[in-house]
C-alpha cells in the first residue's frame, strides 16, 4: 500500500513538472522578441535624428554625407559610427511593458528617436534612451510599441549630436608633399618660403668586381630636401615640417553661424600655401580681449569659424622664427 501511493505521488509531480514546462514556453513565446529587419550602410540614403531641442537631417549625396536644410557637410566618422549601429541594431531582452518610461530616460522631453531610409523605404524607427547600468546594451523602443528592450551597444554615444557636433571641423586639409611655397604674412610683412630639392651624389662604388661579374651601379641618394626664404635664408626644417603638418589637416573649434567673411577686419597672420592650387587661411584679432578663440578664414570652406588659442597662437608668431641655422635644416 505504500508502495502504491509513492507511485501516486510520484505521478502527481510529473504532472505538476509537465504543467509548470509548459506554462513556462508558453511564457517564453509570449515575450519573443520582434525581428529586425537586416539592412546594409550602403543603403541607408537618410538619417533623421530628433529630440526635444530640434531635428537634425543627414542625407547622402552621391558618396557625401551632409545636413539638410543648411547643407553643410557632415563628419565622416560620426556618421560612419551611426550606420554601423544601425546595421547592427539587435535587441537582447524584454525589459518592460508597463508604458513607464521615466527610469530609462525614454519619456518624450529625453528620448532620442532615430529613423533610416534607405531610398523611400523606412528601415529604421528607434527611441533611444539611456544606457543599462552595464553600459554594454541600451534601453530603447522599437517604432510606436511601448514596450522598452534591451539593445547591444551604447547606442546613445553615436546619435546623441547636434548640428554643431556633426558638422565637418575640417577647414584646411592638402597632401604635404604637394606644397612648394608658403607665403606667411603678419602686419603687412610677407615672408615668403620655397621648397628646394638638392640632389645628392650618389654613393661611392664597390670594390671593382672579379673578372667576368658586371659591375654594380653607383648608389643614387634620395635628394635632400631644404626650405629657403626669398633672402635665400635657410628655414628650420623640423619647424617648417610642424608647421605645415598643422596646416595640411586643421580642423576649427567652432563655425561662427550668422558671420560671413566681410564681416571679419583686422587681420593679424595669412598664409597663402602653394600646391597644385593655392590653399589660405587668414587669423583676425579678437572681438573682445577675452574671447575664446581667434575667428579665421579659409579657401576651403565658405563658412567663418574660430581656431581656439592653443591653435591660433604658433600661427600668429613671428614668421622670421622659421629661420635657423644651416645644420638644422639636414633631414
Amino acid at each position: 500500500m505504500k508502495l502504491k501511493k509513492e507511485y501516486i505521488f510520484i505521478a502527481i509531480a510529473i504532472v505538476l513538472l509537465v504543467g509548470y514546462l509548459s506554462v513556462r514556453e508558453t511564457d517564453r513565446t509570449e515575450y519573443r522578441l520582434p525581428a529586425i529587419a537586416k539592412v546594409a550602410t550602403s543603403d541607408i540614403t537618410r538619417i533623421e535624428i530628433a529630440r526635444q531641442e530640434g531635428t537634425v537631417v543627414l542625407e547622402k549625396m552621391d558618396t557625401q554625407w551632409r545636413i539638410q536644410p543648411q547643407d553643410f557637410p557632415a563628419d565622416s566618422g560620426k556618421v560612419t559610427a551611426m550606420l554601423d549601429d544601425l546595421e547592427k541594431l539587435s535587441l537582447t531582452a524584454l525589459v518592460s511593458e508597463s508604458k513607464s518610461y521615466s527610469r530609462y530616460d525614454l519619456e518624450a522631453d529625453k528620448a532620442i528617436r532615430v529613423k533610416a531610409w534607405a531610398g523611400d523605404g523606412l528601415k529604421r524607427d528607434i527611441h533611444i534612451g539611456k544606457p543599462a547600468p552595464t553600459f554594454q546594451h541600451t534601453f530603447v523602443r522599437i517604432g510606436d510599441g511601448p514596450e522598452v528592450y534591451h539593445a547591444r551597444q551604447n547606442l546613445k554615444n553615436a546619435f546623441d549630436q547636434t548640428v554643431d557636433k556633426l558638422r565637418d571641423k575640417t577647414v584646411l586639409a592638402f597632401n604635404l608633399e604637394e606644397i612648394k611655397e608658403i607665403a606667411i604674412t603678419k602686419e603687412g610683412k610677407q615672408t615668403v618660403v620655397r621648397k628646394s630639392e638638392m640632389a645628392l651624389p650618389p654613393a661611392a662604388s664597390s670594390p671593382a668586381p672579379a673578372e667576368g661579374t658586371p659591375p654594380a651601379d653607383a648608389t643614387a641618394k634620395p635628394a635632400e630636401i631644404q626650405w629657403l626664404t626669398d633672402q635665400g635664408k635657410p628655414a628650420d626644417l623640423s619647424k617648417m615640417n610642424r608647421l605645415l603638418s598643422t596646416l595640411s589637416h586643421l580642423s576649427c573649434e567652432s563655425y561662427l553661424d550668422g558671420k560671413s567673411i566681410s564681416d571679419l577686419s583686422n587681420p593679424i597672420s595669412s598664409f597663402v600655401i602653394k600646391g597644385n592650387k593655392d590653399y589660405t587661411l587668414t587669423l583676425y584679432a579678437k572681438s573682445e580681449k577675452d574671447a575664446a578663440g581667434y575667428p579665421a578664414s579659409s579657401s576651403e570652406t565658405g563658412s567663418v569659424f574660430t581656431l581656439s588659442d592653443r591653435q591660433a597662437e604658433p600661427l600668429i608668431a613671428n614668421p622670421e622664427a622659421l629661420t635657423g641655422n644651416a645644420d638644422s635644416t639636414k633631414s
